[in-house]
């Protein structure tokens, strides 16, 4: 299926960029090829669990074509999440990792006959967030492989995943796309005018698919972009914490306001205005700071961390912040985000 094709019935839309990897697999699996158990990397975590689920189709497809026709009874039970051969695991609502006790579901789940057809297939989405326990339970089963199974694991940050894990799959790194492929697949899948996805891409630093399926990426991010700009402005009295802050995840807010930062060190002059990008630099670094943390598990109170960061932004225009970014980092385990 390709970019001009929106499919039927709900069939995910595929990526051009993403056709020579999935046609490779296909051509594998023909000649009875194919590994029990692949990591698919990709910057865009969207575009790797993407990925798995087209993969997932192509195999559970009845039709003998390369990739899935969508409309037989496997494609439509799969994309419908109710093939009875197919099980997909993340992270459950409210919570940031993946617990021993859905590997262990999925486990049992994986090591049983095919029900309908010859392969079980297990996605694993985001599986850098396994805790320690998980990914060790998970590790007896790539140990012991059924003959009919197919593991997909997406993942951005592999150096998150325990040696043993890594060392028993194959890999998959699927690149971000180019800007024209970006705009145009976003064109197709969204309906975006090219100004939109430009905006889109620019927001997720190019990730077009994380773009393409973030709910708050048609209203609320560019209020946000507007909000982090009206934030830092110098001297300006009168500005309180946003409310759109307010309308996304804590996580979400951390990573635009440090995609945005990342943008306004690229725009500055550094050679004429050397302060200016060295205080943009500092906030990039305490946003790291506190984006490695969220990354790592924890879950602290959402007003707390939009105040903390609010103070951080009007602070950064002014010559003293380096003061102010010094106690905003030995602060971090005051307000729940020690690592």
């Amino acid at each position: 299926m390709s970019d001009g094709d929106a499919g039927s019935g709900g069939m995910p839309l595929l990526p051009t960029w993403m056709e020579p990897a999935l046609l490779k697999l296909a051509e594998l699996g023909g000649q009875q090829r194919l590994g029990h158990a692949y990591l698919v990397i990709s910057e865009d975590l969207s575009q790797a669990a993407l990925f798995n689920r087209l993969v997932a189709l192509q195999q559970l497809c009845q039709r003998e074509v390369p990739t899935s026709c969508g409309e037989c009874i496997g494609c439509k039970s799969a994309i419908s999440n109710t093939h009875g051969d197919l099980m997909e695991v993340k992270a459950e609502s409210g919570k940031s990792a993946i617990g021993i006790e859905q590997i262990r579901a999925a486990s049992r789940f994986f090591q049983q006959t095919a029900l309908y057809g010859q392969t079980k297939i297990l996605l694993i989405q985001e599986a850098e967030s396994m805790t320690q326990a998980a990914a060790n339970s998970l590790l007896k089963t790539l140990e012991e492989p059924s003959g009919s199974s197919l593991l997909l694991l997406s993942v951005s940050e592999i150096w998150r995943l325990p040696p043993t894990i890594r060392s028993r799959c194959q890999r998959i790194n699927l690149p971000l796309p180019s800007h024209e492929q970006a705009i145009s697949w976003l064109n197709t899948h969204n309906g975006w005018t090219e100004a939109e996805a430009t905006i889109a891409l620019s927001i997720f630093n190019g990730r077009a698919v994380t773009a393409a399926t973030e709910p708050t990426a048609g209203e609320a991010l560019p209020a946000l972009l507007r909000s982090f700009a009206a934030v830092t402005v110098p001297g300006k009295v009168g500005v309180s914490i946003p409310p759109v802050w307010s309308d996304v995840e804590t996580s979400m807010l951390v990573y635009q306001l440090m995609c945005w930062c990342e943008a306004k060190v690229r725009e500055t002059d550094l050679h004429e205005a050397r302060s200016e990008g060295q205080r943009w630099l500092l906030l990039h670094q305490c946003l790291m700071a506190l984006w490695s943390r969220l990354r790592s598990g924890v879950n602290p109170a959402k007003d707390i961390i939009a105040a903390e960061l609010f103070r951080l932004c009007r602070s950064a225009p002014h010559p003293q912040f380096s003061a102010v970014a010094d106690r905003f980092l030995v602060s971090l385990g005051k307000f729940g985000v020690a690592g």
